[in-house]
């Protein structure tokens, strides 16, 4: 199961990340973040439940709603899955240290990889980190030793994750 942030709210969580900050220099204010935070809990939820629970007309969550999407701060909705029902996902995080002159080709590919959650450039020892998610361990292997031998790869670490003490809704572990 995915851990959640249980009775902590989602907009005091949003409001804690936001505090000592002067709202004045962010997009957005305190309406904007409740706004948000209802629909982190559940996308699904009408204009007309949102104002309703927030207790503000559904007119200005309707407005508000539109003017973040027009923003590109709502960049859309999902559904998450919980794929440890559907199958025993194998979440691993790979480490590549990249020669430069080959980092656009590589990083194009695996960001194609149809098992890349997310592909990030970062500090330290390695300069891409890939957040894949696998259906098995076999799939795992493949991945590492077909796709990862490629001219520009100079070293390569991964970490399997075993389980999670707070997991990320939108990867599904």
């Amino acid at each position: 199961m995915i851990p959640t942030i249980g009775k902590v709210r989602d907009h005091i969580v949003l409001a804690e990340r936001w505090k000592g900050l002067d709202l004045r220099l962010l997009p957005i204010d305190e309406v904007d973040v409740r706004v948000l935070s209802k629909l982190r809990e559940n996308a699904r939820l009408s204009n007309v439940e949102i104002a309703r629970q927030l207790k503000i007309s559904e007119a200005t969550i309707r407005r508000r709603i539109k003017a973040l999407e027009d923003k590109g701060i709502i960049q859309g909705y999902s559904c998450y899955l919980n794929y440890q029902l559907i199958e025993n996902p194998v979440k691993v995080y790979v480490h590549l240290a990249i020669d430069p002159s080959h980092r656009e080709r590589v990083v194009a590919r695996l960001c194609a990889h149809s098992r890349a959650v997310a592909v990030y450039r970062v500090t330290g020892d390695h300069d891409v980190l890939c957040v894949m998610l696998f259906v098995d361990m076999t799939e795992l292997h493949a991945f590492l030793d077909r796709d990862l031998r490629m001219d520009g790869i100079r070293d390569v670490r991964s970490q399997i994750v075993m389980s999670p003490y707070k997991g990320v809704p939108w990867t599904g572990v």
